[in-house]
């Protein structure tokens, strides 16, 4: 591949991991900018015009977008397992705009606003092929683009409950989960039905271009068949009894599709349901993201351990400075470590720690 001659490498590395064994070592993604004052995230805008002209090009526009992610992928030292990726991002839970949902362009990210009145929806009354389309288009358009150079990701398509309560409203969806239980699994087994036909599509589309394979860009990650996380943010809010009512027949349709999927865990407050999750037999990995505000995931090895003896891999978001504690306390079969660098120099001498510290169990 242009920009990772190494590829070769980080596929067997990455299929090693998604079969719970390691290469040579664990899995480790350290990007870092070439140049000071670079942008290396796939997440930050680097132009800070926010004219409704400049937002709507850098979400929208093909042209656009191809050149910003070129010069972020060409700028960045791409550390480790890092992928040079583009993040084909519609907003969280994305699959919403293929129901009627409005997307609000800001700065650095997608905001919805409800747009449904109640869940008394129909399929074709509020699917709309016609945004879907244009989704694949660009899609296409950028695959086409990167075929050999770079590689393009499934789309944020994930969360099909907080995909409704983009359309309906948190609050809104929260009280019907309550009072008309029967309507909000109606809807979750409608809105699953059109994450499910603009899944294939999309990857119908880009495996061609994608080594024949599946790619997720923020994870940095590949694999031979389908691969998209899964999630369900919003419960945090809810009950264990209500996560398996609402949210575990979302993820047992989502699974039969998914080849290699992965739960985001957005929070230590999803520990609660732990169990659920990891009774998921076909689960392959959870992913567990440092969010702001809480301890960084080394403060809770236990959990960790727990994921891990469960037989499920780790994709651990975490600060370089807690990297030689993870990596004492966990198996490295099916570890993937991401962080960060100032510069590539710093970025090599953490992958050369994580080299010589490897070990086979």
């Amino acid at each position: 591949m242009y920009y990772k001659e190494d590829f070769e490498k980080v596929q067997k590395r990455m299929l090693a991991f998604g079969n719970q064994e390691i290469e040579d070592r664990v899995c480790i993604s350290v990007p870092a900018p070439k140049k000071p004052g670079e942008v290396t995230s796939m997440f930050l805008n680097p132009d800070p015009d926010e004219s409704p002209e400049k937002l709507l090009a850098y979400w929208t526009d093909p042209e656009t977008i191809l050149k910003n992610n070129i010069h972020r992928i060409e700028n960045t030292f791409l550390g480790g397992d890092t992928l040079p990726i583009i993040f084909l991002n519609f907003g969280t839970s994305g699959h919403c705009n293929y129901f009627g949902a409005v997307p609000e362009y800001g700065h650095d990210t997608i905001w919805f606003d409800p747009v449904w009145d109640d869940l008394e929806q129909t399929f074709d009354t509020c699917w709309k092929p016609d945004i879907l389309e244009k989704h694949l288009a660009l899609a296409d358009y950028l695959a086409k683009a990167g075929d050999g150079k770079f590689l393009v990701s499934m789309p944020d398509n994930c969360g099909t409950l907080d995909a409704m309560a983009h359309l309906y409203g948190t609050e809104n969806l929260l009280m019907d989960m309550l009072a008309d239980p029967d309507t909000v699994l109606s809807a979750i087994r409608m809105l699953n039905r059109g994450w499910l036909d603009s899944s294939e599509k999309f990857y119908q589309l880009l495996t061609p271009h994608t080594m024949q394979g599946g790619s997720h860009a923020w994870m940095h990650l590949w694999t031979p068949g389908r691969v998209q996380h899964m999630q369900a943010d919003l419960s945090v809010m809810i009950s264990q009894e209500m996560y398996e009512e609402f949210v575990k027949p979302e993820l047992e349709e989502q699974i039969r599709w998914i080849d290699y999927p992965v739960y985001h865990f957005d929070g230590i407050e999803q520990t609660k349901h732990l169990d659920i999750i990891l009774g998921l037999e076909k689960l392959k990995a959870v992913q567990w993201t440092h969010v702001a505000g809480q301890p960084s995931a080394v403060h809770y090895l236990p959990t960790l351990q727990r994921i891990q003896k469960a037989g499920k891999s780790l994709i651990i978001m975490t600060p370089a400075k807690d990297i030689p504690e993870l990596m004492d306390n966990l198996s490295h079969k099916g570890l993937y470590l991401h962080t960060e660098a100032d510069t590539p120099e710093e970025a090599q001498e953490i992958i050369r720690y994580v080299e010589t510290h490897a070990r086979g169990v």
